[in-house]
């Protein structure tokens, strides 16, 4: 009798050891310096869905490297038909378009993790789609040298994809499946709100999250006003209360941030200027290569957090502010192809940052430029973040396009847009464009010249 109760006792123990270590992440077990590869990946989030009925992963379109993108869904009513007319907001967050900036890759498992088991608050309002490896080719070509200066983790993935395309932030370069593949799970995501994971180098300061966010002025008037006054910092002030400071991401080119600078123009081919060509809005969080990993993954994890509850809170005003913006976009209307910085706006916002000085360089005996993190400051700079219309154009009725430009078309259907064509030889009155100048580069890069 006494050894049938042994043997109960090491059964009990041994059931509860295992389930107490069943979803730990490859970032976990390790000393949270380290990435999971892709497999290691892909086989937590298969273990998860297998347990857990509230996620979903599927195999979305190929890649360059002849693997699929995958996308993962949680939404605790168990509903995964994002075909369908949804009553909830949905938030999509991409991973490793460039895999040697793995934050977002741990950060999210952990992320999962917490809401399929309830550790943290599950959002009522919002679905939560994810693409947890956008480069895969780029991501299984490990290394620990070509991110040198960057603390952590101790092996990553490289830029360039299967191909060698550099994939980094770019969503139109469609001679890749993988564009090609995420334009399918974006028209299918549709998502209110989409978060690009990213790692940033260049100036030293004192914090570990910096962000990008959609142009507010680009985005549309009432949506990007709400991004830019409301919901950006009600984000900021939540992350404060668990004492992460953030600030815009800053962009200096040959100078030292104290100078001040200004929000980044995000372009269409960039995350937030892409979601902005689909009434969504669009953040690219960017922490700091120089900080410990354990603290990017951090400040990440709790950045998608906030933003999620921000979400869920507002869920109904951001899907009724995305469906006004739309309607700003009207035929005979003007719309801005190229934009300029106002530089008669101006903020002055608090920075924390390092004084910066010249030494002698170890290597080549010459100057350069050096933070010295033994002497933080504070100090408010001035930080340009409105832009003017450069160039606008007219929306027109339609476009026509000659059926030899099937490439064009084939995108164009790609992207869902909706087209008509000529059952017969018709005469129409146009209106056309004519490229007056055009120069390019003398050489090719990744198979077209720019």
């Amino acid at each position: 009798m006494r050894f049938i109760k042994f043997i109960l006792l090491f059964i009990s123990f041994g059931s509860f050891g295992q389930n107490s270590s069943q979803f730990l992440t490859p970032y976990e077990i390790g000393n949270k310096n380290q990435t999971a590869t892709y497999q290691e990946a892909i086989d937590f989030y298969n273990s998860l869905t297998q347990k857990h009925e509230t996620i979903k992963l599927m195999e979305m379109g190929l890649t360059d490297s002849g693997e699929p993108l995958q996308l993962l869904i949680f939404n605790p009513e168990k509903d995964f038909n994002l075909k369908k007319k949804q009553n909830k907001a949905v938030l999509l967050i991409n991973n490793n378009i460039h895999p040697g900036e793995p934050d977002g890759v741990d950060a999210t498992m952990l992320l999962l993790r917490d809401l399929v088991l309830g550790k943290i608050t599950v959002p009522k309002n919002t679905i939560i789609a994810v693409i947890p490896f956008y480069n895969i080719g780029g991501t299984l070509n490990r290394n620990s040298h070509s991110r040198a200066n960057q603390n952590g983790p101790e092996s990553y993935g490289f830029r360039g994809n299967e191909r060698n395309f550099d994939l980094n932030r770019d969503f139109v370069k469609s001679d890749t499946k993988n564009a090609r593949s995420f334009a399918e799970i974006f028209h299918l995501v549709n998502p209110d709100v989409f978060i690009d994971n990213h790692v940033s180098n260049g100036a030293d300061y004192q914090y570990v999250l910096t962000y990008i966010q959609t142009q507010h002025q680009k985005l549309g008037s009432d949506l990007g006003n709400y991004l830019k006054d409301e919901m950006t910092p009600k984000i900021r002030t939540q992350l404060l209360k668990k004492k992460i400071e953030s600030i815009p991401y800053v962009t200096v080119y040959g100078a030292t941030p104290e100078k001040g600078f200004t929000q980044m123009m995000d372009l269409p081919r960039y995350s937030t200027g892409y979601a902005s060509l689909f009434h969504t809005i669009g953040y690219m969080p960017e922490t700091h290569m120089l900080k410990k990993y354990e603290d990017r993954v951090k400040v990440t994890y709790e950045f998608m957090l906030e933003t999620i509850a921000h979400t869920d809170a507002n869920y109904l005003k951001i899907k009724n502010l995305r469906a006004k913006n739309q309607l700003q976009f009207k035929p005979k209307s003007l719309y801005t192809l190229q934009w300029k910085i106002d530089s008669t706006k101006v903020e002055q916002i608090d920075f924390l940052g390092f004084e910066s000085g010249y030494k002698k360089s170890e290597i080549s005996g010459k100057d350069r430029l050096f933070y010295d993190q033994k002497k933080p400051f504070k100090k408010q700079i001035p930080y340009y973040h409105f832009y003017t219309s450069h160039k606008q154009v007219e929306i027109p009725s339609a476009y026509i396009i000659p059926k030899s430009w099937w490439n064009v078309i084939d995108l164009l259907k790609l992207n869902k847009v909706e087209m008509v064509q000529f059952e017969k030889d018709t005469v129409i009155e146009v209106e056309k464009y004519k490229i007056a100048d055009y120069k390019t580069s003398t050489s090719a890069y990744e198979g077209h010249y720019t």
